[in-house]
C-alpha cells in the first residue's frame, strides 16, 4: 500500500512539473524525462533554470492560391499576377520568436 502511494505521488508531481513546463512554453519532454528518471525535484530545478521563448505576433499578407507570405502590403499577389491570376492578399498574424 505504501509503495502504491509513493508511486502515485511521484507520478503526480512529475506530471505537475511537466504541465508547468508546458505552460511556461519551454520544452516539456526533457522535463518529463528528467523528472521520471531522477526525481521531480530535478525536474523542478530544470523548470526553474530554463527561460521561456518569447513569442510575438507579426502582421503578414498571405496569398490564398500560392500560400506565399509578404511583409509589405500589396493589393494582389505578385507571383500569381505574373501567371494571370488576380488574387487579393489577406492580412494574417504569424507567431515569431
Amino acid at each position: 500500500m505504501d509503495l502504491i502511494l509513493f508511486i502515485s505521488f511521484y507520478l503526480l508531481f512529475t506530471l505537475l512539473i511537466t504541465y508547468l513546463s508546458y505552460k511556461k512554453q519551454i520544452s516539456w519532454l526533457p522535463t518529463l524525462i528528467i523528472s521520471l528518471i531522477f526525481t521531480p525535484v530535478a525536474g523542478f530545478i530544470r523548470y526553474q533554470s530554463v527561460k521561456p521563448i518569447k513569442v510575438y505576433k507579426e502582421a503578414r499578407y498571405k496569398c490564398r492560391r500560392c500560400n506565399f507570405y509578404f511583409t509589405d502590403y500589396k493589393e494582389y499577389c505578385p507571383n500569381c499576377e505574373k501567371e494571370g491570376h488576380k488574387i487579393p492578399l489577406r492580412k494574417v498574424y504569424v507567431d515569431m520568436t
